[in-house]
């Protein structure tokens, strides 16, 4: 009987531990994660970017986000048809999602805004993904309805040369990134998605992309893939952790 009370107070111990969780916040900023520098904002509170266009509002649609734990790779092997499903297995990965980031007024100006909280396990944590594109409006939050009728993953709203103007895209972005963060109970991590839109409305020669043109839909596209980013951000400082520098992963995106 003694020997049974002890066996099933160690299952529960064991199981107790292999639940534990902790909340990791989901955060986003406009500007550079190199510097966690700011753009400029106008006192009417529209970010300038230098180029005679401003921008007053932006959203973006987030399909989903991923963060894996150390171990979603084991025990793949390339002639094993189901390889696969060993790293689909769900207790090795945390998904959130879709979700919206809305950026208009002081959120536009470099500082850190929370979007929400997560309940993740515990663990040493090797790789964030994520993937932007539009939504079934069928099946889209209320937050993601407008973008989602749209057929959008993305509208910036502002104006150029003084002329409103609203750019609608249904790009993808798709990133997986590798990191190295331990996530322990009661423990306050972050995730922080960088937008810097420093480079949206310039072409590879630095000239001014009018986002009115269709002939310059292409390469504001390529231009807004490379400025999103997501990665580990413990201090909430708007760049990258120094432990996970030059750990990047792949990037890629284009049309859905």
């Amino acid at each position: 009987m003694r020997r049974f009370i002890g066996l099933f107070a160690s299952l529960m111990w064991l199981s107790a531990c292999g639940n534990s969780t902790s909340s990791v916040g989901l955060s986003t900023r406009m500007g550079s994660a190199v510097t966690g520098s700011a753009l400029t904002r106008t006192s009417s509170q529209r970010l300038e970017l230098s180029n005679g266009i401003t921008v007053e509002r932006v959203r973006l649609s987030v399909r989903e986000l991923e963060l894996k734990r150390e171990g979603h790779h084991d025990d793949r092997s390339d002639d094993d048809s189901d390889a696969g499903s060993d790293d689909d297995k769900s207790e090795f990965k945390q998904r959130t999602g879709p979700f919206l980031i809305d950026l208009s007024g002081t959120a536009l100006d470099g500082q850190m805004v929370r979007l929400q909280d997560i309940s993740v396990d515990v663990g040493t944590y090797d790789e964030i993904e994520f993937d932007i594109g539009k939504v079934d409006p069928a099946t889209a939050p209320t937050a993601l309805k407008e973008l989602a009728e749209q057929g959008a993953s993305l509208i910036i709203d502002g104006h150029i040369d003084g002329e409103p103007f609203q750019f609608v895209s249904s790009l993808r972005v798709e990133q997986e990134r590798e990191v190295s963060f331990e996530i322990a109970e009661g423990d306050d991590q972050n995730v922080t998605f960088n937008i810097d839109p420093s480079g949206w409305f310039t072409d590879k020669d630095g000239k001014r992309l009018d986002p009115r043109e269709s002939s310059a839909r292409s390469q504001l596209e390529n231009n807004l893939q490379k400025s999103i980013d997501a990665f580990d951000d413990h201090d909430r400082n708007g760049g990258e952790d120094d432990d996970d520098h030059d750990r990047h992963g792949g990037r890629s995106g284009g049309e859905d």
